[in-house]
């Protein structure tokens, strides 16, 4: 073999591990890469009944852990053919609901400060609408019509009349109140059966249709008529 071969094969061979050290450092990706690479869809779901049961597996068969209320919303971990799990509290523990119960969205999960204003937000145009006895329509509200629409605006399907309204989501204190919070009434006086209803706002404030002649308005909650009268609040949106 003359030298000049082997010059030219040396070169060869030098030239090819340069090109795969230069293709090694093209190929393989920094953490800087995987960084940009976008994360994993997001999703969470709304419950849609009364007392949805979290279970240890999915199946029927297996132990229940908890229940949600109608209405909670919970970040969801996967899906499976007639199951979802969920992370059930804000220490991400799972378990998993049927899927017949729960309503899955994409995206993150809406703040529960964020839910609760687009409640008022929502309640805030309806502003003037004049109070109709029985009236569950922006051409005329009772107190829990209103209460009933606007938040089947957002997805909610509450009850009806007043008190029923006042056993959905969960029990707030006074001194708990968001806004959003449904706030209720009692003509018998303190923590008895609620006659009427409306939608805090914040700043001691709700929005509610008032009665016969008046119109949906901002009124304080701690008026002297109300403030004797109160009769709970409750949290939907959490």
């Amino acid at each position: 073999m003359s030298f000049n071969y082997r010059k030219g094969l040396r070169r060869i061979v030098a030239t090819l591990l340069v090109l795969m050290t230069i293709s090694t450092f093209i190929i393989l990706p920094t953490y800087a890469d995987f960084d940009d690479i976008d994360e994993p869809a997001q999703y969470y779901g709304v419950v849609q009944v009364s007392t949805l049961n979290v279970r240890q597996g999915a199946s029927m068969d297996a132990g229940v852990i908890t229940t949600l209320p109608y209405g909670s919303r919970v970040r969801v971990n996967w899906i499976e053919p007639g199951w979802v799990c969920v992370a059930y509290n804000n220490d991400g523990l799972m378990g998993y609901v049927s899927s017949d119960y729960i309503t899955v969205y994409e995206g993150a999960m809406p703040e529960a400060s964020e839910g609760g204003q687009a409640v008022c937000d929502l309640a805030a145009q309806f502003l003037g609408v004049p109070y109709v006895w029985g009236g569950t329509s922006p051409s005329g509200f009772d107190c829990s019509g209103l209460v009933q629409y606007v938040y089947a605006q957002l997805g909610y399907k509450l009850a009806r009349v007043a008190d029923d309204q006042m056993k959905e989501g969960i029990a707030v204190s006074r001194d708990q109140l968001m806004p959003g919070d449904l706030i209720g009434f009692s003509s018998a006086g303190l923590g008895g059966y609620a006659s009427h209803i409306g939608i805090y706002v914040g700043d001691g404030m709700m929005i509610h249709a008032p009665h016969t002649g008046d119109v949906v308005k901002y009124t304080s909650i701690d008026s002297d008529y109300y403030k004797t009268r109160f009769a709970g609040a409750r949290r939907i949106i959490y």
